[in-house]
C-alpha cells in the first residue's frame, strides 16, 4: 500500500511543478508547458457580492472591448451556458533592442479562453505562435514558429545565433501578457 502511495505522490509532484497559475496581483514570470503546450493561466477571485451571471457579464464586457472590435485581428465566441468566451487574436510585438541596436518585430498569434469557475475568474492563454517578419531574409527560422520551440526554458538555453532573438521574444511576450492580465484585474476591481 505504501508503495502505491509513493508512486502516486511522485506522479503528482511533476505535474504541479510544470504548471504556473498566476493569481491576483502576481506577474507572469515563467513560461509554463502543460501537456506539451505553452500555457499561461491567470486566476482571480470573482467580484464579491455578485452572482455568477453578473461576473460572466463583466467577463463578456472585457472580452468584447479587448477582442471584439477588430475582426481583422481577432475573433470571439461567447458561451453563456458555460460562462466562458474563446477568442483568437494576434498582436505585433516590438522586441527589445538587440546587441546591434535593432528592434525586430514578431507577430504573435494566440488563443485566449476566459471563464467563471466556482468563485474564480480564469484566463487561459495558449496556442501561441509567432510570425517572423524577416523570415524571407533570414532562412535560419521558419516563417511560423511555435512558442514551444522558441520561448521555453529549453529553447532559451540553446546556444546559437538565435538565442538573443528567442530571449527578446520571450521578454516581449511576458510583457504583453502582463498588460492583458492587469486589464483583466482592473475590470473586476482589483
Amino acid at each position: 500500500m505504501k508503495k502505491y502511495l509513493i508512486y502516486i505522490l511522485f506522479s503528482i509532484i511533476p505535474a504541479a511543478c510544470f504548471s504556473q497559475v498566476v493569481r491576483q496581483g502576481e506577474k507572469f514570470a515563467n513560461v509554463s508547458v502543460i501537456e506539451g503546450k505553452v500555457t499561461f493561466l491567470k486566476e482571480i477571485p470573482s467580484k464579491t457580492g455578485t452572482t455568477s451571471a453578473d461576473n460572466y457579464k463583466l467577463l463578456k464586457e472585457w472580452s468584447v472591448v479587448n477582442y471584439g472590435k477588430d475582426p481583422f485581428n481577432s475573433s470571439i465566441r461567447h458561451d453563456a451556458k458555460n460562462n466562458e468566451f474563446i477568442a483568437k487574436s494576434r498582436i505585433e510585438l516590438l522586441l527589445p533592442a538587440n546587441a546591434k541596436g535593432v528592434r525586430e518585430k514578431m507577430t504573435m498569434r494566440y488563443r485566449i479562453n476566459g471563464f467563471i469557475y466556482k468563485d474564480k475568474c480564469v484566463l487561459e492563454i495558449t496556442d501561441i505562435s509567432y510570425l517572423y517578419e524577416n523570415s524571407s531574409k533570414d532562412k535560419s527560422l521558419p516563417r511560423v514558429i511555435r512558442a514551444e520551440d522558441f520561448i521555453t526554458d529549453n529553447a532559451i538555453d540553446t546556444k546559437d545565433n538565435l538565442q538573443e532573438l528567442r530571449n527578446n521574444t520571450r521578454k516581449s511576450t511576458l510583457y504583453y501578457l502582463e498588460e492583458i492580465s492587469s486589464s483583466f484585474e482592473k475590470k473586476f476591481g482589483y
